[in-house]
Formats: structure tokens, sequence, C-alpha cells
């Protein structure tokens, strides 16, 4: 015998759609929330568990922590690397006077000036400087900047490039170990031939490791210093600075971006509905199903010996 689902029919108007038993709807419900709590969130069974890249994160009074060498011990669980970047607007009494004042703090942080822009249009005059300092100064640096002047605009923010330097590190280990075994071999080769064999990738792989050696100089560089960029504008221009910036069609584009990506995330949802969800509450209104139709014998007979004992306690009454 095959177990089926118990389904009756429900009628709307002209149109009669199927309804489950109770028991199939309890299963449905039992198997959704096991779906969820297994898959880590109701978010995680529509979109899909991400394991691709990290939340930024920030190290709050740190800012980020040495990189290892590549000749280093392995890298172990409590090893993070974050590059830390910070964009402010102020807004001044005198430029010239703040630019000095930062430039002081900056340099007392162990810091300095990388580059900087100056735009002398009498209606909207600014100064754009960017500095590097130390991440363990970060901190204190943005406490610094926002009391020079009134802040206007600040974004700061962080990710984790640990994975990046922990590869580019793997690689160039491996890379040295093969090129101390061409040396090896290079010292014992016997014939012009097996001379240029071993030196063409001898040559290929230093080529890597100057190569993946220079990636991991950069993002060590970048965790090491973090990067801070202060627009100053004289006060009274922030109104023409601010209306200097906008640009329609950017906003336009920015726009129909967010739109992109709001229409992706309710495909995707879609999606995962159809292709995860949906089967699993069939399974469960199976499974229900099939419970609900096994037991409904036990608890009929159950309710019928009650109501035999009910019977049998009222006559026994009467009699008395």
């Amino acid at each position: 015998m095959y177990a089926q689902v118990e389904v009756r029919s429900m009628r709307i108007g002209s149109l009669t759609l199927p309804s489950i038993t109770t028991p199939a709807k309890v299963g449905v419900l039992a198997a959704l929330i096991f779906a969820i709590a297994s898959s880590g969130g109701f978010g995680a069974l529509l979109f899909g568990a991400s394991g691709s890249a990290s939340a930024p994160l920030e190290k709050g009074d740190v800012g980020g922590v040495p990189t290892f060498a590549p000749n280093d011990k392995p890298v172990t669980s409590d090893r993070i690397d974050v590059v830390r970047t910070g964009t402010f607007s102020l807004e001044v009494n005198d430029v010239d006077r703040s630019l000095a004042t930062i430039t002081n703090l900056v340099k007392s942080q162990g810091g300095y000036v990388s580059g900087s822009y100056r735009y002398t249009d009498s209606s909207t005059p600014y100064l754009t400087v960017t500095f590097r300092v130390p991440a363990a100064s970060f901190d204190a640096t943005v406490l610094g900047l926002r009391g020079e002047g009134t802040v206007l605009s600040e974004q700061i923010s962080s990710y984790e490039v640990t994975m990046q330097l922990v590869d580019l590190e793997a690689r160039l280990r491996n890379l040295r170990a093969s090129e101390t075994a061409l040396l090896e071999l290079m010292s014992r080769a016997t014939s012009v031939s097996d001379v240029l064999a071993v030196q063409a990738q001898l040559t290929a792989v230093r080529s890597d490791i100057e190569s993946y050696d220079a990636q991991r100089v950069a993002i060590a560089d970048q965790v090491a210093m973090a990067t801070i960029s202060v627009t100053m504008l004289p006060t009274g221009a922030s109104i023409g600075g601010a209306a200097s910036g906008f640009d329609l069609g950017r906003e336009i584009a920015r726009a129909a971006a967010n739109l992109i990506v709001v229409g992706r995330v309710v495909i995707i949802a879609l999606i995962n509905l159809v292709i995860v969800a949906l089967p699993i509450a069939l399974l469960g209104a199976l499974v229900g199903g099939v419970i609900g139709r096994t037991i409904s014998p036990l608890i009929g007979l159950v309710r019928r010996l009650l109501g035999a004992s009910a019977n049998s306690a009222k006559r026994a009454t009467r009699r008395s």
C-alpha cells in the first residue's frame, strides 16, 4: 500500500483548491523550521549560505596587526590583517592654518603627507590632503581631525586582507623552495642544454617571486599605514562645495545600480524559494500526512475507549 497525504478540497467561488490536512500542515511547518535552523537562518535559506569574503572588521584601538614575513611560522587563528581608510570633509576658519595643525598632528603620530590638491575658485575654494598614518595611531589621528573644525562628512571603512596575505606568503614559500631546488640542480648539471633548461625554469620562478613579493609588500604597507583623506573648506563655503560636487548622471547611475541589486536579491530569493523551500515543504507535508494517517486510528481507538469508559461511569452513577 502506498502512503499518501490526505487531501481535501476547498471551494472559493467557482474555483476548487486542494486543502491539506492538519498533520500535513504541521509537517510543513516542522520541515521549514528545521531547514531554517540547519541553514543558519531564514536569510540563509532564501539567499544561500555565503562563505566568501569576510565582513569588514575594525580593530578598535589598534586598527590592524603587523604582517608576517614569508619565512615566519605558520599563521595562527588569531591573526587579523586589516586595511583602514578614512575620508573627512571639514569646514574650518583658516584652511592654511588648519593644514599646518593637522600636518603636525599626523607627524606626531608617525605619519606623513602623501599628496594634496588645492582648488582656488572664489565660489568654492577647498584643499584636499591625503595622509598616511600608522594603523595603531589611526583612532588618535581621527579624534584630532574631528576637533579641528566642523565635520561636514565622515566615512571610515576597513576590510580584512588576512587571507590574501596568507595566500601570497604560502606561494612565496613554495617558490623559494623551488628556487633552492633549481639552484642545487644547476650546480649538478653536466651539459649546456641542462644548464639552459634549468636556467629558464629558474628565471620563471624568480619572476613569480618578484611579482608575488611586490603584491605582498603593497598589501602589507596598506595594513601597516592607514590612509586618511581630508578636504578642508573655509567657513561658509560648504553649500557651494556641496552643490559643486553634485552630478545628476552619476546619481542616476547609482540609483540604477541599486535597482539592479534589489532585483537580483528578489530573483535569488524566488529561485531559492522554488528550488529549496518548496521541496522541503512538500516533503514535510508528505511525512506529516503519513504520520497523521498512522496515528489517526490510534487516536480514534483512544477516543472510543474513553467514550466507553465515560458511558460506563454514567450508567453506574444512575444505578447507584
